[in-house]
């Protein structure tokens, strides 16, 4: 149970440090986990939490690393649909939420659900602002309108910035060439578009801006006419940091300085 609990501790964390709209997707994951366990707990007539499943949406969940580990490259997850991780991982935080708590006195429970609501209230309201981060990529790209690399970990964090950076670069126009996105469980075809539009002259394309998550951490090279890379958000792990940079941070690379 206090690992479980960590781990649903540490997954909202990472979250949190990544995008108010990452934190609140998983946020409503775990509140409406704890109310389910709550209701059977009352049902139960006891403030015990019912024992976890061992199987949600038809997965087993023999680890919960998914909690805290996001996919890349070396994980078969990687290369898998945005929709299929946040499923597997929303499962993921379904059964730690069940997993991290015991029999509790009922105004424990109280205290819970009450911080819960105040967080969900708070993400809910601040989700769709765009953050001091994001003013700074719009202010930085407003003055030198080049090629830039932005890595994140969160597929919801990927779709939060491309709304705010298309907002103020791009109004009104969704599919407009200057800005794109490499993720996991894009077709080969679509991959290989993306990295020749990147590496391209940038006198024959107006991609610009390209917003990757770690599915492009490894095995794609970017840095044909790209010296500007940008962590939106930062790995637990160092060696993360260090395969991002290694996009453009390469041998070919033009520029004296990355």
């Amino acid at each position: 149970a206090q690992t479980a609990a960590a781990l649903v501790i540490c997954g909202l964390q990472k979250r949190l440090l990544s995008s108010i709209e990452a934190f609140a997707s998983t946020l409503r994951v775990h509140k409406r986990a704890f109310d389910t366990k709550l209701s059977k707990a009352d049902a139960g007539g006891g403030s015990g939490a019912a024992a976890a499943p061992e199987r949600v949406g038809g997965a087993v969940h023999s680890s919960l690393r998914l909690l805290v580990e996001t996919p890349d490259a070396d994980d078969e997850r990687g290369d898998a649909g945005e929709e299929a991780v946040s499923q597997e991982e929303a499962a993921a935080m379904e059964v730690a939420t069940a997993r991290s708590a015991g029999a509790s006195p009922a105004d424990a429970y109280a205290r819970e659900r009450e911080l819960l609501e105040r967080m969900t209230n708070l993400a809910e309201a601040a989700r769709g602002r765009p953050d001091a981060r994001v003013a700074h990529l719009i202010s930085w790209f407003k003055k030198n309108p080049r090629r830039v690399l932005i890595f994140t970990e969160y597929a919801d964090t990927k779709r939060y910035l491309e709304r705010q950076l298309r907002a103020a670069l791009t109004p009104g126009r969704e599919s407009d060439p200057l800005i794109a996105t490499f993720h996991g469980g894009m077709p080969d075809d679509a991959r290989e578009d993306v990295k020749r539009a990147f590496n391209a002259d940038p006198a024959k394309h107006p991609l610009r801006v390209l917003i990757a998550t770690d599915a492009a951490r490894e095995g794609v090279n970017l840095q044909n006419h790209c010296a500007d890379l940008f962590h939106f958000d930062v790995p637990w792990n160092p060696s993360r940091l260090e395969q991002r940079n290694g996009r453009i941070d390469r041998k070919l690379q033009r520029a004296e300085e990355v």
